[in-house]
């Protein structure tokens, strides 16, 4: 029988969990497991319990954990055995078969069948009540459930909007702290005295050129000798 699990732990708790419920002392109410775990998530667990008289019927378990969309899952499978009402019928169909054989004068082969019927009913019997066993313990080791758990995203969202609106309600503070501000310093600007216009300086004066002085030459200048 093939089952899935699913649990809130995560996959290193779930091994740690398992091996130290191997090192657990069976109870009368708990059995003794045996079995193994690897790294990579696999783990085995096993019981023997008796069936009829001294006879004992082992059962193992197998399985995996794994992460999945961020949930922990566990799939295995177990010999399941048969109900008592699933044996009856197969038992009842043996004993037809072997008054068949016997009418048909094979009187051997059909006595054959009824130490194998005794035989058969110890796995069939015994898997049948040690795989409810170790599937529980797994369930309770594990606090694992069939139905995977619920997903947190209606509680995130309202997280989130509250957050938005935090930040929403702050950039609008800020925003009505700007603008105030603004608004005094353009009162205070707009009230102010103003102050008086500094007289501009006059333009500067244009140099001229300073006279020329007429020379030696101009004033007197040379006269030509009459021959």
């Amino acid at each position: 029988m093939r089952f899935i699990l699913y649990s809130e732990k995560t996959v290193t708790q779930c091994l740690t969990a398992i091996n130290a419920r191997m090192h657990v002392k069976g109870t009368a109410s708990r059995p003794t497991l045996d079995g193994w775990v690897e790294k990579n998530g696999a783990f085995s667990i096993s019981m023997s319990a008796p069936v009829i008289g001294k006879f004992t019927r082992r059962t193992v378990l197998k399985a995996k954990v794994e992460r999945e969309n961020g949930i922990t899952t566990i799939r295995g499978s177990v010999p399941h055995g048969v109900s008592r009402e699933g044996q009856a019928i197969i038992f009842v169909a043996l004993a037809i078969v072997a008054v068949i054989i016997i009418t048909e004068g094979n009187a051997l082969f059909g006595f054959l069948l009824i130490p194998f019927a005794a035989y058969l009913y110890i796995p069939l019997h015994g898997d049948h009540l040690n795989s409810a066993l170790l599937i529980d313990e797994v369930q309770k080791t594990l606090k694992a459930k069939p139905k995977p758990p619920k997903k947190t995203t209606g509680e995130t969202k309202p997280a989130a909007s509250k957050s938005v609106t935090r930040s929403a309600g702050a950039a609008t503070r800020a925003t009505t702290t700007r603008s105030t501000t603004t608004r005094a310093a353009t009162a205070k600007a707009t009230s102010a005295p103003k102050l008086p216009t500094a007289a501009k300086p006059p333009a500067a004066q244009r140099i001229l050129p300073a006279p020329k002085q007429a020379g030696f030459d101009d004033e007197f200048p040379p006269q030509e000798d009459d021959e």
